[in-house]
Parts: structure tokens; C-alpha cells; sequence
């Protein structure tokens, strides 16, 4: 595959300042193509951000529902103590689908150290934008109840759950939790400009307050690990969970409540824009507010992976005053759209 159309629009949103390090890989049908800015390679690290619900959050829930560790129906009053009373009765698979109603709210630093007990009181003390399973609302707070629950479940913290469960199990060479301000061979992908201040280099302000990568995402990735997570998504893998809950995991739950939403997984459908004409309606995937995402389509035999730092390039180039999130959608719809009139050129479709 050349997509030669797809290599000139990456090079283009770099020099338009969109992003400055970028990787996408590409297979179709056993075909492979890799891109990549300079300085970037295989190895390098990306922040993946909200990635992470679906790299390391949901495949542990689905791992401890096939151990019986947790069933996808037990409800919040079996993890948490001080659960109000409207909301004793969500459940693992309504987190995981983002059916629960619990909205996205900040977390305090007072409640941060006194540990995972307090973090889940404070989430849970604001009220539900709709009662539980009748509505969607994509919810951070709700990933980050969902890895509490894996800690609590293993008696494990859940980079100890990522590195002896998935990174070793599935042969990740460097894909982490943590990795220092200055360390080498890693993207600039996070917000702040004075970023020796911070205490980790993560964007998510939740994460950063917490102190460590979460539930919710903020692990740092490599292209390398990726392809090796996406074949074994592709080969349906029990490695990764047990393989009875792939067409599980890849099912509409949301219907016409919101976005297509699977266990984890954000669910194509005619809704979802930022996978162009590429993706037909069934294909699944997830993106990262850093400028990533990652979209398998089972019977083209295609995935895609884009990684780039294209919310902190767009902040400094706006001098760190914010950046436009729609515009970084926008970029993930136009490159998926190039490689989608790519395939056609070369009759690859």
C-alpha cells in the first residue's frame, strides 16, 4: 500500500502546526503501511490518554468477569461503602458502557490523598444526569470507579494488574504507567508549558491530581505494543480476555441514547464521524483527546492506528490559552477519509 494521499496530508497537518510527532499504521488484508515524523519511531512514546479505557480498563474487567473476580451485574454497593442511594444499584457493565449517568467531575486534592475510598465518595456524591441505563453520557469518573474496582477485586494496584496481566502476557516491550518529564524517545503530548511543575506529564487533570495513571487512561504507549494488542484483538485472542467476550465486547449497548457503545469500546455506526468512510457501521475503536485513536473493522480485516500530540501542539501554537477539541476530531475524520480515497486509487476496496 502507497497512500500516497494519506502520506502528503500527514505532512501537511505538521506543517500546518496540527501536530508536531505523529506515527499511523496501517493493515488491511495482511498489507501493512507505517508513517512517522521524524524522531519518531516504533518505540516511541505517545500519551494515549483515553485509549487507555480500552488498552487496560475494560480487557481487566473482562479478564476478571471470566475468572468470576467480578460479574459485569454487580452493583456498586459490592465495591464501594458509602454508595447514596439512587446509585446503589449501577452496575460494572453500565460504567463500562457509559450507561451509568455519573457525570465527569473533578476530583480534589484533599480527596485524592486520602485514597481510592474518598476519590469514589466524591464522585459519587454529585447527582446522575439521568437514573442508571436510561440514558449515555461518557463518563471519566465512571472509568476511574471501574479501576478502584479491579484494585479492589486482585488486591492489586492497577499498574501492577497492567504489567503482570496484559504488558507481560501480551510481549509489550515498553508501553507504562509513568514515564519522567524528560524521558527519551517520548512525544510531547501533554498541556501545560511548564511542565517540570507538574508532578507526572499528563493532560487529564484528574489523573495528574491522583498522582498515577487511572481507570479513566493516561498510560503512555508505543506504536510497537500497539500492533501487538491489535493483533490479538484481530485474532480474537484469549490472552487478552477470554474469547467468548469479543462479540460481547463489540456489541451496540447505547442504541439511540447516544454514540454507539460497547464494554469499552465506542461502537462505528452512521452517528460517528471521526472514522470517515472508512470504517463501515460495526467496526469499534477508541480515541485519545491527545490526538489518537485506534479502529479495527473485522470483515475488511483492517485497523488503523494514529498516534499524535496534536492537543499540545495546537495549545502552545495558541499560545497554552486552550485549543479547539473539533478540530483535532476534525484531523482523525480527514486522515481516516485519505486513506479511505487511498484504497480506492490503488483499487484496494
Amino acid at each position: 500500500m502507497l497512500l500516497s494521499r494519506t502520506a502528503e496530508l500527514l505532512q501537511q497537518k505538521q506543517k500546518d502546526g496540527d501536530f508536531t510527532s505523529y506515527a499511523l499504521f496501517v493493515s488491511r488484508r495482511g498489507e501493512e503501511a507505517f508513517f512517522h515524523s521524524a524522531q519518531v519511531d516504533g518505540d516511541t512514546y505517545f500519551d494515549i490518554a483515553s485509549m487507555g479505557k480500552v488498552l487496560v480498563t475494560a480487557p481487566l474487567i473482562l479478564q476478571a468477569a471470566g475468572e468470576k473476580k467480578l460479574s459485569l451485574d454487580d452493583p456498586l454497593t459490592r465495591f464501594f461503602r458509602h454508595v447514596p442511594e439512587e446509585k446503589r444499584e449501577i452496575t460494572v457493565k453500565q460504567l463500562l458502557t457509559h450507561t451509568s449517568g455519573i457525570v465527569r467531575c473533578p476530583i480534589s486534592p484533599e480527596a485524592a490523598g486520602r485514597g481510592a475510598e474518598a476519590v469514589a465518595e466524591e464522585i459519587l456524591k454529585h447527582p446522575l444526569a439521568f437514573p442508571p441505563g436510561t440514558g449515555y453520557l461518557y463518563s471519566c469518573s465512571g472509568m476511574l470507579l471501574l479501576g478502584f474496582l479491579l484494585e479492589r477485586s486482585y488486591g492489586l494496584s492497577l499498574e501492577t494488574l497492567f504489567e503482570t496481566r496484559l504488558k507481560g502476557p501480551l510481549g509489550y516491550t515498553r508501553s507504562r504507567f509513568n514515564i519522567a518529564v524528560d524521558e527519551p524517545n517520548a512525544a510531547l503530548c501533554y498541556r501545560s508549558e511548564d511542565v517540570n511543575g507538574l508532578p507526572h506529564p499528563w493532560d487529564d487533570e484528574n489523573i495528574r491530581v491522583l498522582q498515577t495513571s487511572a481507570g479513566s487512561g493516561g498510560q503512555f504507549f508505543t506504536l510497537s505494543d500497539l500492533k501487538k494488542f491489535s493483533e490479538t484483538v484481530m485474532a480474537k485472542s484469549g490472552g487478552l480476555y477470554p474469547e467468548n467476550y469479543y462479540a460481547l465486547a463489540e456489541a451496540d449497548y447505547t442504541g439511540k441514547c447516544g454514540e454507539g457503545r460497547g464494554l469499552g469500546w465506542l461502537y462505528v455506526d452512521g452517528r460517528y464521524p471521526q472514522t470517515g468512510r472508512l470504517f463501515p457501521a460495526g467496526s469499534f475503536g477508541h480515541c485519545g483527546h491527545t490526538g489518537t485513536s485506534i479502529f479495527f473493522d473485522r470483515a475488511g480485516r483492517l485497523y488503523v492506528i494514529l498516534l499524535t500530540n496534536a492537543t499540545r501542539a495546537l495549545n502552545r501554537k495558541n499560545g497554552f490559552r486552550g485549543y479547539d477539541y473539533g478540530r483535532v476530531c476534525q484531523m482523525r475524520e480527514e486522515i481516516h477519509n485519505a486513506i479511505y480515497e487511498d484504497f480506492a486509487a490503488e483499487k484496494l476496496l
